[in-house]
Formats: C-alpha cells, structure tokens, sequence
C-alpha cells in the first residue's frame, strides 16, 4: 500500500480517512526527499568522479571546423530555416561520407577498418559491405554538421585525436558536400530536360492527330459546306405546311365517315353530309317534290287509289337511288381519307430524312470546330514549351540556393574539451537522477510506516513512542539489554514510553477519562505475530521496576505464550491454573526475576481461550493485580486474526498497539485498527518498534534528538511522538 492509499472508514470512528493524511502529502513527500538528499548528492558526486576519471583516462580529442553560408533571397525566413536543415541532412548523408572515405581512402586506414573484437570472436562482419559499414559509422560518430545558432551558417565539425586528420575530414566533408551539390544539380537539369523532352513529343503527337482527324472528315463529306443547314431548313417549313393541310383533309373526311356511319347512311345527317354532291342534292330535290305531290293527292285519293299506290312507288325508287348514290359517296370519302394518309406518311418521311441530315451535319460541324480548337491550343502549348525547354537548356545551372565557404579546417592548436565536460555533466546528472528515483520509488513503493508522524497521520491514533531496533544482544538474551545498558537510546526510549503512559493517564484523569484513575493496567498487543510486542512488554517492565515499581507481567496469549521464554522460565504453572480454578494467584506468580519484575506464565489453551479470558476470574485477577502493582502489563495475541486483545482492551486501562517499522503492510495495520475504531475504544496508542535508527534519522524530524545524544558523547533518546 503507498503512501497515498485509500482507508475504508465506518462513520463515528476514530479512524482517520485518507484525506486527512493526503490535505500535506505532497509537503511530507517533499519533505521526505529533502532528508534523504544526501543519497542523490552522493549518487551525482559518484558519477561526476566517474565523468573525471574518464576525462583523464581518454585520450584528447581535437575539433577541426569548416563553415559555409546557405543564402537564398527568393525563400522567406521560415522557410530558410528547413532549407538549412535539409542542407544539414544532405551533408551527413551516406552520398556525401561515402565520397569523404573514397576522397581520403579511408577504407584503408587502421583506425577506420579495424574489426572490432567481438566481431573477431564470432568470426562475423568480415564482407566488404560490413566493413563499408564499419568505416561509416565511425565517420560518422567524428563529424558533426548543425546550424550556427540563429543563423544561415552551417558549421561542419569533424574530431580526431590527430588534429591534422581532423582538418583533413573537415575539409573533405566540405568538398565532398559541395561535389554532391553539383551533382545534384545536373542531375535534376537532366531529368527536367529530358521530362521537357517527352512532354514536347507528346504534345506534338497530340497535334498531329488532331489534323488528321479533321483532314479525314472532311475528305469523308465533301458535301458538308456552309448554309446547308439553312436550305434544309426551308426545305422542312414547306414540308410541314403540307403536313398540316393533309392532316385537316384527314380529320374533315374522318368525321364525314364517322357521321355517316353512326347514322347509318340515311338519316338526315348523313344527307347534309353528302348534299354536296350535285347528284344527290338532284336526288332529294326530286324526292321532295314527290312527297309533296303525294301529299296533295291524299286530300282527294284515299289510300288505295291507283294512283296513291303509283306515286309512293315512285317515291321508293326514288329513296333507293338516294341510298345507293350515298353508298358511292361514303366509298369515295374512304378512298380520299386512305390517299390523306399516304400522303402524311410519305411527307413525314421526308421530314425525317431532312432531320436526320441536319443533325449529322451539325455533329460533324461540332466536331470539326472541337478539332480546330484542340490544334490551336496544341500549338500554343507546343510553343511554350518549347521555349521553356530552350530556356532550361541554356542555363548553365539551376536557380538555387547559393552556397558560400566561409572557412575551411585549419589544424587545431588545443584539444577540445567540451565532449568530455558534457560527459562529466551527463555522468553527474544521471547519478542524481538514479539517486532521485531511487530515493522516490523507496518511499512511494515502502510497504509499512517509516516515521511516528505517519503512522499517527494515517490512522489517526496517538503515537506514544518510536523504539529502536536493540542491536546488543547479551547472555541473558535483547531483553535484559536495558538493564545492563541503561544509557542505550534503546532504554531511554523506553523510559520516555513509560513518561508518556503516565501523562497520557493524567490528561485522561483531568478530561474524566475511564474511572478517573491513574492508568496501571496495560495491553500489549499487535496487527501480526513477531512484530516485538512481547520484548517490548518485557523491557518496558524492567525499566518500571528498575526505576522502583512494583511491576507483574501477564501472559494473556492462551494461543502462542512466549513470555515466559524471555525470562528464562518455565510455564508449568501460570494464568491457566489459575483461571481453571486450579492454583490461587499467590501460587500463580513468579517473583524470583533478578530484574524485580513479578511474572504471570501461561500455557498454551487456543481452543479455550477466549473462554477463560471472559470469564470472571480474568475480571477479578486484574482487579486484584491493579491494587498489588503499580503497573500491570497484558501481553495480549495478535489482533488481525484474534478478538483476543480486543476482548482484555474493555479490562485494561490503556492499549498499546505495536507496529513493527518499516514492515508490517500498512493495509493491514488499517484493517486491524478498524474494529477498534468501530467500537469507539479511545484507550488505544500506538508504538512504532524495530526502528531502523540511521534510515529514521533521514526520515523523521526525531532524528535531530538522536544526533544530540550521539554528539553530546553518549546515548541519546527518542522522545515521545
């Protein structure tokens, strides 16, 4: 977990959230870097005294430089500055070295065509290619071409330990770039003329079949000439006019015929119709002349008369020549209407021959106007590029960038120093980099709590103290250390923890804290196994009865005891004989410790430990022991796995919580704390052990107190977070 993990909080809790931390973490962060700032400077002294110690092993190295002046008027400043790098590029490109190694027959040379020694172990690179290459690129890493800062000079550096092979390389880069200038130059004359070339060819070609074209339509249609088009249009007015006269004939004999057969040939409509022959109208004339007669003698013959029978006779004969003089009439109109219509076809054929002539004649008119306008535009273009072509040809070079030599190479005096000083520099400054980073990563990537002010930032509890880790290790094992070395940090730390409890005590006292009383009865307990809480539990109390109290220590870890090991006892006998109501607490205690403090072993129960440890004999030995002792210590099981500590922490004055420097995940200190927190116990402080004194002192504004001691002549302590 980093230092800017999150932390699950309940609400009501006494357990910090991570912004409570994170409000300063990048002050702390940057506070942190700055204490350790000795590890980047001592890394950036290091490389900088490898970037020495190069500088004097490697031979001197001189720099030999030639100049020369990019000028184009016609470019504008923005864009001078890419011609410039593109002159760069040219310059150090394989063309230009290549003539510099020919130039200088450098592919003879020890020092470029030597084989390098792996080469010459695996038998490689032996070709004429790769020694091409190889002399290449050691070329190419002794030149150096860049622009003269803000100007249109380029510089062309050339560095050797020869000073006159350096001028040599200088001046041959300078003449072979201006060689590969040249030939540039008539290269692109020669592609340009000989594109100008094709181009003419084709527009040439293009001409030509174009007048072919148009030569052979008009050889194909000799009688295409102008005003054509007009007489064929006069031609078709005439032509329509006879169209529209034919179709009035059709339409009058149509409706003629179509009267005459709706009527049937002999109602009165049909002999309007027809009247307009002389002799029907002679006809109906007689017809009615005889009705008439008939009329007349019917006033004075009756029906049968002979001579009524005789003139309606002559009235029949008369009908019926009438019929057949109209029959003769509609077969004439049929003929007439059928002759109509040949007619209009025949004329609308020839219209439509006319049409068809008018628009071919129009598509080769077109046709030929296209033609025509297609060889004037050849010719012009022809004509243009044939002068461009003249004028391209009789230039002697290309309109470019005009190239001036300033300066050529002159052999150099004194070596150069600046690559090695930037070597220095670089060694310097990636040191402090490694330095920074490793610093950095250390304290991003450090898994526990590293300082007193974190680990109270984070979980929000008091911390009581930061013991150091006991380096001195006697007979009698690290826990008598503080007896016999009772100026050690070690022990002055511990008295200083045993300062604390006690003002703690009182200040709980003056806020009417639990009971009102002086705190005597305290709980070691912490998040995981071997993290020091029972050393720590055994040395606090050697301190207390060294300094005169009355001291017991408690093994109340019914799972894995093991204070009784640090005193160099056995635990035959102890707190579960007496919980087992086996043994009365006189018989229970050992009280025969050199150091003076009083012990209360335990034997290992797990199965029945909670039971015992909430019975009412655990109540009663506590309260008992706070009326004999003047300080109590509960050597309670870890709490991540157990409630062991958290069931004695309702019987107990004050809890200390061991928390092993530097390694005990800082999650899971979180998640053990949290149950506490849940709870509302306010009792808890909290104990940073292990302490890795150097590390601390970088870390952790407490170191100052350290340096005190030590630079006083004797042991300094650790004072309270």
């Amino acid at each position: 977990m980093s230092m800017f993990s999150e932390v699950p909080v309940r609400d009501g809790a006494v357990l910090r959230a991570r912004g409570a931390y994170a409000g300063h973490a990048w002050l702390r962060l940057a506070d942190a870097l700055w204490r350790a700032r000795r590890i980047p400077l001592l890394c950036m002294t290091v490389g900088a005294g490898l970037g020495l110690a190069l500088w004097l092993a490697l031979p001197p190295v001189y720099n030999a430089r030639a100049q020369i002046m990019i000028a184009d008027g016609a470019r504008q400043d923005r864009l001078l500055g890419g011609l410039l790098e593109s002159e760069v590029a040219i310059a150090q490109s394989v063309p230009v070295l290549s003539k510099v190694a020919g130039r200088l027959n450098l592919y003879r040379d020890p020092v470029f065509a030597r084989t390098g020694f792996l080469a010459r172990i695996f038998r490689h690179d032996r070709d004429e290619s790769a020694a091409a290459a190889r002399v290449m690129g050691r070329l190419r890493r002794m030149i150096s071409v860049h622009v003269h800062g803000g100007t249109s000079i380029i510089d062309m550096d050339a560095r050797a330990a020869d000073p006159a092979r350096a001028a040599q390389i200088a001046n041959a880069l300078l003449a072979s770039y201006q060689e590969r200038k040249v030939d540039e130059r008539f290269e692109q004359s020669r592609q340009i003329g000989a594109w100008m070339g094709k181009r003419l060819e084709s527009i040439k070609a293009e001409g030509d079949s174009a007048r072919q074209a148009l030569g052979d339509i008009r050889v194909a249609h000799v009688r295409l000439a102008p005003g054509g088009a007009d007489l064929s249009g006069a031609r078709i007015t005439l032509l329509n006019g006879d169209i529209a006269r034919t179709q009035n004939d059709i339409a009058t004999l149509s409706a003629q015929l179509g009267a005459i057969k709706k009527d049937g040939g002999s109602g009165p409509a049909t002999l309007v119709e027809v009247l307009k022959s002389p002799r029907i109208s002679a006809l109906k004339k007689s017809e009615s002349r005889l009705e008439d007669e008939l009329a007349q003698m019917s006033e004075r013959y009756g029906d049968l008369h002979p001579k009524i029978i005789a003139k309606k006779a002559e009235i029949t004969r008369m009908r019926r020549a009438i019929v057949r003089e109209t029959q003769l009439a509609v077969t004439a109109i049929g003929q007439n209407l059928e002759a109509a219509k040949a007619k209009l076809s025949a004329l609308e054929s020839q219209v439509a021959t006319i049409d068809d002539n008018i628009d071919f004649d129009s598509r080769l008119q077109e046709q030929t106007r296209t033609l025509e306008s297609q060889i004037a535009a050849n010719d012009r273009l022809y004509a243009d590029f044939m002068m461009k072509y003249q004028e391209e040809m009789a230039q002697s070079e290309l309109a470019g960038a005009d190239i001036r030599v300033i300066s050529m190479a002159t052999v150099p005096e004194r070596p150069d120093n600046a690559v090695r000083a930037r070597l220095v520099l670089l060694l310097a400054a990636v040191g402090f980099a490694g330095g920074f980073l490793f610093v950095l990563s250390r304290i991003l990537l450090a898994r526990g709590f590293t300082t007193a002010d974190q680990l109270e930032a984070m979980t929000g509890y008091p911390v009581l103290a930061a013991v150091p880790l006991a380096s001195a290790r006697t007979p009698d094992g690290v826990h008598h250390s503080v007896m016999q070395n009772p100026a050690a940090i070690l022990a002055e730390s511990l008295r200083g923890l045993r300062i604390s409890l006690r003002l703690r005590s009182e200040m709980n006292n003056e806020a009417g804290g639990r009971l009102g009383r002086r705190a005597r009865v305290i709980a070691f307990t912490s998040t995981l196994p071997d993290e020091g809480k029972t050393s720590l539990a055994v040395m606090l109390a050697m301190i207390a009865a060294k300094a005169g109290e009355r001291v017991c220590v408690v093994d109340c870890d019914l799972r894995r005891p093991s204070v009784h090991k640090a005193f160099r006892i056995g635990n035959a006998r102890g707190l579960t004989d007496y919980l087992g109501e086996r043994l009365d607490i006189d018989d229970a205690i050992y009280r025969k410790d050199p150091s003076g403090v009083h012990l209360l072993a335990a034997k290992a129960v797990p199965s029945y430990s909670l039971t015992l440890l909430t019975s009412g004999r655990m109540e009663t030995l506590i309260e008992t022991l706070r009326e004999q002792y003047d300080l109590v210590i509960l050597d309670a099981p870890s709490s991540l796995a157990f409630v062991d500590s958290r069931v004695l922490a309702r019987m107990v004055d004050q809890t200390l919580y061991v928390v092993a420097w530097n390694r005990t995940r800082r999650d899971t200190v979180l998640a053990a704390l949290k149950p506490y927190a849940d709870m509302g116990y306010a009792g808890l402080s909290l104990v940073l052990n292990k302490v890795d004194l150097d590390a601390y002192c970088r870390d952790s504004a407490a170191g100052v107190v350290y340096r005190y001691g030590q630079e006083g002549g004797e042991d300094g302590s650790l004072a309270p977070a």
